[in-house]
């Protein structure tokens, strides 16, 4: 049948209002708002799939356990009773005394927490006050030999011993009411280096039992 031009008008009238309906379906799309990641998650690198998971007391327990964490340190136990009590009261003192640094790496949280131990960097320096003798300090023991592995550093003498194959070298004050040890590990290139940072506090709180402090 032939066209009219009644039917091109109705042609061109749907053609119209489908045009029109496409374009309010569009805008209706564009103005639904995008799910926006949290910023805080953005700025602190989480992977996007993980960024909705966060809530504000989440965040801000990612935020405080975030770098080198506790150490895990055992605790010296000094023999009960006098013993304890003035081990504990040098360590102490030598507790108050000791740098927030340590050749730059700042102090670390130990666990359990003690003022018989401490921490820094990553891996960790750590130190414990409160120790026994090493073995080669022991007359009664078959390794002992007190001039063996000794060094002086800054007026305090410390001897040391190796424990293996990058595991690092521990270290024992010489000639001191209380022994304080400290473990350095392998990655330090010169294992005397952080000696240099204790000391100070190592003379002003450890009473010396022979030798100079100068």
């Amino acid at each position: 049948m032939p066209k009219t031009a009644t039917d091109d008008s109705a042609a061109s009238a749907d053609r119209t209002d489908s045009g029109t309906a496409a374009r309010r379906s569009g805008s209706a799309a564009e103005a639904t708002p995008r799910r926006r990641e949290p910023r805080a998650a953005l700025r602190y690198g989480l992977p996007i799939g993980a960024a909705a998971l966060l809530t504000a007391g989440s965040l801000t327990a990612m935020v405080l356990t975030a770098g080198d964490g506790a150490v895990s340190v055992a605790v010296p136990q000094p023999p009960a009773g006098a013993v304890r009590d003035s081990v504990e009261t040098v360590c102490r003192a030598l507790s108050a005394r000791l740098p927030s640094d340590v050749l730059g790496a700042r102090t670390r949280a130990t666990s359990p927490e003690s003022d018989l131990t401490a921490a820094w960097g990553d891996p960790a320096v750590v130190l414990r006050c409160g120790v026994p003798k090493p073995v080669s300090l022991r007359p009664d023991n078959p390794n002992y030999d007190p001039g063996q592995n000794v060094a002086g550093v800054n007026g305090v003498n410390w001897t040391f011993t190796f424990l293996g194959q990058g595991k690092g070298t521990r270290f024992t004050t010489l000639y001191r009411e209380v022994n304080v040890e400290v473990t350095v590990p392998a990655s330090y290139g010169q294992p005397t280096g952080p000696l240099t940072a204790f000391a100070d506090a190592v003379k002003a709180t450890v009473p010396a039992t022979m030798g100079d402090d100068s």
